[in-house]
């Protein structure tokens, strides 16, 4: 926004500082009529907002013996009691001291309007990709609406990444539509969430079978894992570790599995890492070869395979 002369005001005060004059428009911008009273730099300060008091005083006090012009932006507070935002830039030398007082109120009203704009349209929009993300996260896994946005939620504060661009992925990824691809897609985009979607339909099936032997606890699974049975998964390798306890030797035989995606790999990691705080030896068997995404370099060399 442009100033215009009803935005201005001007004043101007003698070296002794009892004599002012102001233009029009200064008594307009402190809600006065013109003339009404007699300027001082008294009644300048009363209309200055008490934070911003002292400084506007500094400012024209330094003003005095300092040719160098000054500038200050504080709340004026008109006869009315609005308040306004206005900047003062004054310049003195020899004692006499001339400024101007510029009401920016509109401007700062318009930036701030098109600031809200802008954040209302940019959350509108995520709203919108959040709610096609959670579509499609229902439609694969076959979770209710509350699962799905959850999966969102739990993968976005994981991994440190905004809703929304998690949501643009999911979108990215389902954009060749649903096929039996994208759920493995959505696997690794959004592997490593705390809790899986509670489904509420279509759940992968998954047989597990755990069996003791002379010398360790062995986890048979057959079947897909993904998103919707994870937790199954991981609560059967917890059981067979507590069966283990007294053996230290815990195997998951993964040769029925299908397919050793990312997801599997979290839960073999999480698994890892509660068997070496239990002092327990964890062997994993198989996993056929194709798409198969490893548990972190670091846990690697702990899950020693034989096929």
């Amino acid at each position: 926004m442009t100033a215009t002369s009803t935005d201005v005001g001007r004043f101007r005060s003698g070296a002794d500082g009892d004599r002012w004059w102001w233009s029009d428009h200064m008594f307009l911008i402190h809600g006065m009529q013109p003339g009404e009273v007699v300027p001082t730099r008294e009644l300048l300060l009363s209309h200055v907002h008490p934070e911003g008091r002292s400084v506007v005083a500094g400012t024209l006090d330094g003003c005095r013996d300092d040719p160098d012009p000054r500038a200050c932006e504080y709340r004026l507070v008109s006869m009315s009691g609005a308040v306004r935002h206005v900047v003062m830039a004054i310049a003195g030398g020899g004692g006499d001291v001339t400024g101007f007082l510029v009401d920016v109120t509109g401007a700062r009203d318009t930036l701030l309007a098109e600031r809200v704009n802008s954040e209302l349209a940019l959350a509108l929009e995520s709203h919108a990709t959040i709610d096609q993300a959670k579509g499609i996260l229902m439609l694969t896994y076959g979770v209710d609406e509350d699962a799905a946005f959850g999966v969102l939620k739990q993968s976005s504060q994981r991994h440190n990444t905004r809703l929304r661009e998690l949501a643009e992925r999911v979108v990215q990824v389902a954009a060749g539509g649903i096929e039996a691809t994208t759920s493995e897609l959505l696997d690794e985009t959004l592997c490593g969430t705390t809790a899986s979607p509670v489904p509420t339909a279509r759940r992968r099936r998954l047989d597990l079978h755990t069996e003791r032997s002379a010398d360790a606890s062995v986890l048979r699974v057959a079947g897909s894992v993904d998103l919707s049975n994870k937790d199954e998964l991981a609560d059967a390798i917890s059981r067979a570790m507590l069966a283990a306890v007294d053996l230290g030797h815990v195997t998951v035989d993964l040769r029925g599995v299908g397919r050793v995606g990312p997801v599997v790999a979290d839960v073999l990691a999480a698994a890892l890492r509660r068997s070496v705080a239990h002092g327990l030896t964890l062997t994993i068997v198989g996993g056929c070869p194709g798409r198969t995404v490893s548990p972190a370099p670091a846990l690697r060399p702990s899950l020693p395979s034989r096929s």
